[in-house]
């Protein structure tokens, strides 16, 4: 396991993170009736006998309403597009299950009902996510009367890097939350972008309250500049104002990094540009655009539109 990932994974092991990124992504009604308050680790009842642990995935469980139904989240981390998620997502949901009744954790009540499990995905790739979100939409058509038999399993997908990809429009503007802020951490583009955002989180965490809330997030700062940077030493610092200093002097020598990335930016709006003008033509079609940008239709629509491209 990378770095990056570690970063993300102890973020996520943390219930106040949990319950920002429930709260702040997750376009679900039933989100209001959660109670937060019984978010609890159980990563116990997911273990492979020949693999041992899982050790990419962070599960929770809470209660719902006023009965112990439980809700299971299973987040992933993923850097590529992955076209088999939906039936990775089976296939681990299904594990969880054998695991729960193996390990009779079951006996609460008399129900004694498998528990409702939400699969999160947490992707943080350049490109847009194209994979299927369902099962169901990776098997071939079925005859009627076998359509009883095709699964049909969904996960709950969340883009850090394209926020518009996302079900949810969760305020971007300030730092609403710990979650939003290492997504916009790692939007961050531009040395004087990054010193902005960390100035940001600075004056936040003079706050106790928000302070306490705000620690993880410097864990994973540190984490993620270590990775990012190939500089180890990150991650012994424990002072903010330290960090500050010390990413802000980095930072000044890093003006050649930000170029290429600007210069990737650029190239991708003139590909854009280029692709439109090519569907005002009549020469592509929206859809073959979408494509050849590795996006969605939706998502090529709103790349021109963010572009601000006529």
């Amino acid at each position: 396991m990378i770095k990056h990932d570690i970063a993300h994974k102890e973020f996520y092991s943390n219930p106040e993170n949990v319950k920002d990124l429930i709260q702040g992504f997750v376009a679900l009604d039933c989100v209001s009736e959660f109670d937060f308050s019984t978010l609890e680790r159980d990563n116990d009842s997911f273990i492979e006998k020949e693999k041992n642990e899982r050790h990419d995935d962070i599960i929770w469980r809470l209660k719902w309403r006023d009965r112990w139904v439980y809700v299971y989240i299973l987040i992933e981390f993923q850097h590529k597009i992955d076209k088999a998620m939906p039936v990775r997502i089976m296939s681990y949901v299904s594990l969880l299950y054998l695991n729960l009744l193996s390990n009779k954790k079951l006996n609460y009540g008399k129900r004694k009902k498998l528990p409702v499990v939400l699969p999160i995905v947490l992707y943080n790739g350049q490109k847009y996510w194209t994979a299927k979100r369902n099962i169901q939409d990776m098997v071939e058509k079925a005859p009627d009367e076998m359509s009883k038999y095709v699964p049909k399993l969904s996960y709950y997908f969340i883009d850090e890097i394209h926020p518009e990809s996302n079900e949810k429009d969760t305020v971007f503007d300030g730092l609403a939350n710990s979650v939003v802020a290492i997504m916009k951490l790692q939007r961050t583009l531009s040395s004087e972008e990054f010193y902005k955002f960390i100035n940001k989180v600075k004056k936040l965490i003079k706050d106790e309250k928000q302070k306490l809330r705000f620690e993880t997030f410097i864990t994973f700062l540190l984490r993620y500049l270590s990775s990012a940077y190939d500089k180890p030493e990150y991650e012994k610092v424990q002072d903010l104002e330290e960090v500050i200093r010390m990413v802000k002097t980095f930072r000044d020598y890093d003006r050649e990094n930000d170029k290429e990335i600007f210069i990737k930016e650029g190239e991708k709006k003139g590909k854009l540009e280029l692709l439109t003008n090519m569907i005002k033509k009549g020469i592509l079609s929206l859809k073959q655009a979408a494509e050849e940008m590795g996006m969605t239709v939706s998502q090529f629509k709103t790349a021109v539109k963010n572009l601000a491209i006529e």
